[in-house]
């Protein structure tokens, strides 16, 4: 279980880079210290520096509680490189993200998704890879077919 801690690193604009060349920018929130921590991995086209009061997915919150947490703009979105075209690149993105997240010394290997709406789908994507180090997703007001109903 992560302990609480009350000091944080945060990194704005990180770039994770994805195997066709292009980088993504990222957010991170991490506690201070040297310890490998799980971390909890947002992928969102709404830009990963809101966080709307009361949103589950709150950076500082949960970097507070001990996870490293990151948002990252989806591919074409804001600060990301490449063009967004919805759905398209998710699984391949969410491979590679993870796989940069699990090479990162602040990262325990295991990775953890949350968030809703079109954040669902980024989760949902990512997951059907079976990527080794996605150990839970919390995909929520989210569709898991978007060709039926």
């Amino acid at each position: 279980m992560p302990s609480t801690t009350a000091r944080l690193v945060i990194e704005h604009n990180v770039r994770v880079p994805m195997r066709d060349g292009i980088t993504l920018a990222a957010e991170i929130y991490r506690p201070d210290t040297t310890d490998p921590l799980p971390v909890i991995l947002e992928r969102t086209p709404y830009d990963r520096r809101w966080m709307p009061p009361g949103d589950p997915v709150n950076g500082i919150a949960l970097a507070e509680t001990g996870y490293v947490v990151i948002m990252v703009d989806c591919r074409g979105r804001f600060d990301s490189e490449g063009a967004f075209t919805p759905f398209v690149d998710e699984a391949r993105d969410g491979v590679d993200t993870i796989a940069w997240v699990t090479a990162q010394p602040w990262s325990n290997g295991r990775v953890g998704m949350l968030g809703g709406s079109y954040v669902g789908a980024t989760q949902w994507l990512a997951a059907g890879e079976r990527p080794p180090a996605l150990q839970a997703i919390a995909p929520y007001v989210t569709a898991s077919d978007y060709h039926e109903g």
